[in-house]
């Protein structure tokens, strides 16, 4: 029997254009056996069918859209799309540059596989099953990776966790090395999403002749880039072990010298002497610190709140990266955050997000989750 999900009347209007997210305000009632492994027929108020999706009846999103149309997708669809999704990087050209061997190979929606991540690091790939629908096609898609694995696979999902907790994952990003702990950790490892961002903070470094400052380092990518194009950088995080990393990865790239890091609350005081300035870059990184709408205007205040702090350490001419990783902290509310902060002499250069390994599918507006806002201080 087909699971099917019935919308409301009053839903809105549902296709491509609105997204494949079908909210738990929308739904009127499901009807059949709740299976995960098996696609739901998603039919409006006036029971004609509109697509099909992968069903979590009692999430806040109990129903992702897959494919549009009456008929369901051609059998197979999910392996094929998991094979397209691989054979996309190498089209893009991640696979054939040596220089960079960490990546996102799978990001969800955006490859048409709602909550699956796959990231590869070197010989090793990281499987996030996001979605107990995902969950339950664990078996096809180990089955399709670990051929192409040369080394270990790690699987996050929520009923177990990866077998080795001191696990390292380690890689190349532009030409320098570096590791990180393998799940359970941030996230995925390694941000991957800010990769070309990290060079191009560096190239910015340059150009405003350094230093650089870093909050919210994690395992020091951005610190590192700088470090190698000849700037001096410091990086401040609240994690221990994500700074033991950093400095692990300064000194493996021979650049512990040029590189310092600070353990501290990037929203806190920030009076540690390494942190004075005056800096040519200035990157804020803070973590998501809005889960849903109602939080957007506490994220905003909190952030003009560090970014007064730093204002004043940034120099003529220099440039400040900050950065959101909450979809519901938009570009608007950076500049908001920075207005609020008392900057005036501050020029949006920029307006970045992740690489072209984090497609984000049309509609679909909460995949374009990062924002990363380039602002340089102007002579006014």
């Amino acid at each position: 029997m087909t699971t099917r999900v019935a919308l409301r009347r009053d839903a809105g209007r549902i296709g491509p254009e609105s997204g494949p997210w079908i909210r738990q305000r929308q739904v009127a009632k499901i009807w059949g056996p709740p299976d995960p492994a098996s696609l739901a027929q998603l039919v409006d108020h006036r029971d004609a069918v509109l697509g099909w999706g992968l069903l979590a009846p009692d999430a806040d999103i109990p129903l992702r859209v897959v494919h549009w149309g009456a008929a369901p997708p051609a059998e197979g669809w999910f392996e094929r799309r998991l094979a397209a999704a691989l054979a996309a990087r190498a089209e893009l050209g991640l696979v054939a540059d040596p220089g960079t061997t960490a990546y996102r190979e799978v990001n969800s929606e955006g490859d048409g596989l709602p909550g699956l991540v796959v990231d590869r690091y070197g010989d090793d790939r990281v499987v996030q099953l996001g979605t107990p629908a995902i969950a339950a096609r664990r078996a096809p898609i180990l089955d399709l990776l670990r051929p192409r694995t040369a080394d270990r696979v790690f699987v996050i999902a929520d009923e177990a966790a990866p077998d080795d907790p001191e696990a390292v994952l380690e890689f190349q990003e532009h030409g320098l090395w570096f590791s990180c702990p393998a799940p359970p950790a941030q996230k995925t490892g390694a941000y991957l999403d800010q990769r070309d961002n990290r060079r191009l903070a560096a190239q910015l470094a340059v150009r405003a002749a350094g230093p650089l400052l870093d909050l919210g380092c994690h395992v020091g990518g951005f610190v590192v880039h700088a470090a190698a194009a000849g700037v001096t950088a410091v990086g401040l995080d609240q994690s221990a072990r994500a700074l033991e990393f950093a400095r692990r990865n300064a000194a493996r790239n021979d650049l512990a010298d040029r590189t310092s890091f600070v353990q501290a609350d990037m929203f806190g005081a920030l009076d540690h002497p390494a942190l004075a300035g005056p800096f040519g870059v200035i990157v804020f990184d803070p973590p998501r610190i809005a889960t849903g709408s109602q939080g957007r205007e506490r994220a905003v205040t909190a952030m003009a709140r560090s970014l007064g702090r730093l204002l004043p350490r940034l120099r003529p001419g220099g440039f400040l990266i900050a950065c959101s990783c909450s979809h519901h902290v938009g570009r608007p509310d950076l500049d908001a955050s920075l207005l609020a902060a008392g900057a005036r002499d501050l020029a949006r250069v920029h307006a970045l997000g992740p690489g072209p390994d984090h497609p984000v599918w049309p509609g679909h507006a909460e995949g374009e989750y990062l924002r990363v806002n380039v602002y340089q201080r102007r002579d006014v």
